[in-house]
Formats: structure tokens, C-alpha cells, sequence
């Protein structure tokens, strides 16, 4: 059964709460100041350093470790390959493969919590909360002893936990392969075989799973899952520095550390192009992310107003809604005031072009405005006749 728990928030309460969070939103201001000023800054430098790095790079084969290069950024593609086999001792499972990545699951409770507020005529608040509680599969251990209904317990630990396991040879042509480079590559689900060494209470549910519990098609609590997927000898392309025989993440003029492995036959712009598509997403999403932020602080900051409103709820959720938008101006253009002043400290040029384009465009149509008629003017009256002579 669902938990239902009510509280009553006091208009007092509220204000004072508010208040707390109009002190708070100065605070988060800053932050999110801060964030889109460095995002701007990192943004920069990485794009640079992807630019040096497509500029600098050597292309070398594979088969061959050319000891001049020591040191250099270099490209290279070819297939990674070991005479080895990725094996997982704990369940003894073991397949041609450069990585075994082994996935865990154990059945669980999970408490899922939904909350519903109700204002009162007078300022105050109704706080329902309910509780209900669901089995599911997870791969982190769930901590039961913080819900809020007994007699939902899960276990206190996880035998098994996900796990990598690769091989200490892999090669790329004459080149080792390390983990940075295959944990990049991508893997397929592995089918598995009955062997006879896995763990006790194990068995095979079906070709990709192995089960601990009485019955997979209805688990009980505390029951385990473990599937694999293998990582197959493939092809994959790898820029980065050369280290003897190995590979180490070269730094550019502007300190962004480069090291881009992707699977397949891709050339080098290639993986260049691929990196700097990656740093444009990451840097809009931290501007949407300090968009939020702001807009959030400003509505902090607005808090007390909508609370001191709420004694009548109409009118407290009139100007809740106002007093919202107004924050999300006030964001958007500090955020945008922000970015600009950020590119004109690390992309004056950028800064500057724009700039200029502004002013281009306010000339052009003041100027076009100034030479526009003005409107239709009136007909101007006839001149009078001269008066008659005199006899």
C-alpha cells in the first residue's frame, strides 16, 4: 500500500522560506555567471587545440613504430588484435575478445515518491506526499532502510558488481593498445555456453544470461543477473602522442589534451571534425544549463513577492506567472551579456564583427527611417483672391 504523508505549511513558513532563498539566489547568480564566463573560455581553447592538433598531426602506418615520432602527434588506423583472450575468473567465462564487459543486476525494491501541493486562502500550504514502492532490476545496491514503509528490504550488499576485463597484448599494427584505447571501441552481447565454473546458485537462463534465484521468469528480491558483451578484434583510428610503442594524450599550444580513438577507418579530419561537433554540443548545453540557473536565482529572488500574494491564491498565482516571465528576461539577458562579454575577452575578433554588424544594421535603418515620409500630410488650403479694387 502507497504511504500518504500531509503537511500543513504555514504562511509564516513560507515567507520565512523565501526569504532564505532570496539570500540563496545571489549565490546561485554567481555560480551560474561564473559557469557560462568559463564554458565560453573552455570552449575556445578546446576548438583551438582541435584546430592545432588537425594542423600538427603526423599520419603513420600502423605496422610500424617510426622512433622519430617519439613525442609527436600522430595518426593511425588499422585493427586492434591480441593473441590473448578476455576471461572473467569469477564466472570463469572466457571469449576471443580484446574486452569482456560484465554487467550485474540485482532485483530490488525501489520507493518512487510524488508530491502534490494545494495553496490555502490565507497564504498557507497543503503538502501531500505519497510513497509507493516497485521491483525492479538495477546495477547499484538500493538502500531500503531509508524508506519510509517497513517490509520493503533489500539486501545490504552485492556479491558481483559490473566489471572490465582485458586482455595485456592488444596491438594496433606494431602499436600497444592500452585500456583508454579499448574502452573506447564498441562491444556486442556475448552469447554464453554452459562450462561448468561459474559461481554457486548460477546457471544459464537463456544463451546471453546467467541467473541466481529459483525461477527467472518470477524473481524474488535479492535474485542476480549477469550478462557480457564482448569487444571483437576490429578496425579503429586513434590520434594522439607517441610514446615509444604506446600512445599518451598530447597537449596543445593552448593545454587542451587530445587523445581521439573512434571505431573504423575514419582519416584524421575525420576524427578532428567529430571532436570539435562534441565541444560545440558540450558548450551550448552549459549555456542552456546556466540559462537555468539564472533564471531559477531570479526567481528565488522573486520568491517573497509571490509568497506575500499568496494570502489570496488567485492573485499569488497571477503573480507567480509574471514575476516568472520577468525572471526568465532578466536570465536571458544576463546570460547573453554574459557570452558576449566573455567573447570579447577570448574572441575579440568574433566580438568585434559583431559589434560592427550591429551598428551597420541601426544605421541602415535609421537612415532608412529618417528619409521615410512621415505620412500623408494634409492638402494645403487655396490662397484667398486679393480683394476687389476700390470704384
Amino acid at each position: 500500500m502507497p504511504v500518504v504523508i500531509r503537511e500543513k505549511i504555514s504562511w509564516w513558513s513560507r515567507l520565512k522560506q523565501s526569504f532564505v532563498g532570496f539570500l540563496f539566489s545571489f549565490v546561485l547568480v554567481i555560480g551560474a555567471l561564473l559557469l557560462l564566463a568559463w564554458n565560453e573560455h573552455r570552449t575556445l581553447k578546446n576548438f583551438k587545440g582541435l584546430e592545432a592538433a588537425g594542423k600538427t598531426v603526423v599520419v603513420t602506418a600502423a605496422e610500424r613504430v617510426d622512433p622519430s615520432l617519439d613525442g609527436k602527434l600522430v595518426y593511425v588506423s588499422g585493427e586492434i588484435s591480441s593473441q590473448q583472450s578476455a576471461r572473467d575468473p569469477d564466472f570463469g567465462v572466457e571469449a576471443p575478445a580484446l574486452v569482456l564487459r560484465r554487467s550485474v543486476e540485482m532485483y530490488q525494491w525501489k520507493e518512487n515518491q510524488k508530491t502534490e501541493e494545494t495553496e490555502k486562502l490565507g497564504g498557507g500550504k497543503e503538502r501531500v506526499t505519497t510513497y509507493s514502492y516497485e521491483k525492479v532490476w538495477d546495477d547499484d545496491l538500493i538502500n531500503s532502510a531509508k524508506f519510509k514503509e517497513n517490509g520493503h528490504n533489500n539486501p545490504t550488499s552485492m556479491p558481483f558488481r559490473d566489471q572490465n576485463f582485458s586482455v595485456s597484448d592488444a596491438r594496433l599494427g606494431a602499436w600497444r593498445a592500452d585500456d583508454n584505447i579499448l574502452g573506447a571501441l564498441n562491444g556486442s552481447a556475448l552469447t554464453l555456453a554452459e562450462n561448468g565454473g561459474f559461481p554457486p546458485g548460477f546457471r544459464l537462463a537463456d544463451g546471453q544470461t546467467l541467473y541466481r534465484g529459483q525461477n527467472p521468469s518470477s524473481p524474488n528480491i535479492g535474485d542476480l543477473r549477469v550478462k557480457y558483451a564482448a569487444v571483437a578484434p576490429q578496425v579503429a583510428s586513434l590520434m594522439a602522442q607517441a610514446n615509444g610503442d604506446a600512445f599518451i594524450s598530447w597537449t596543445s599550444p593552448t593545454q587542451t589534451e587530445i587523445f581521439l580513438v573512434e571505431t573504423g577507418a575514419q582519416d584524421a579530419a575525420t576524427l578532428v571534425g567529430n571532436a570539435q561537433s562534441s565541444n560545440s554540443r558540450i558548450g551550448w548545453l552549459l549555456r542552456v544549463v546556466g540559462l537555468v540557473l539564472l533564471w531559477i536565482a531570479f526567481s528565488m529572488m522573486f520568491g517573497p513577492l509571490s509568497t506575500f500574494a499568496a494570502v489570496l491564491p488567485p492573485i499569488g498565482r497571477l503573480v507567480g506567472k509574471f514575476t516568472g516571465f520577468i525572471a526568465f528576461l532578466l536570465a536571458a539577458v544576463m546570460a547573453s551579456a554574459t557570452i558576449v562579454l566573455s567573447w570579447i575577452f577570448v574572441r575579440p575578433l568574433w566580438a568585434v564583427s559583431i559589434v560592427i554588424a550591429i551598428v551597420v544594421v541601426v544605421a541602415m535603418w535609421s537612415r532608412k527611417n529618417s528619409h521615410a515620409p512621415a505620412g500623408r500630410a494634409m492638402p494645403r488650403p487655396a490662397p484667398m483672391p486679393p480683394p476687389p479694387p476700390r470704384q
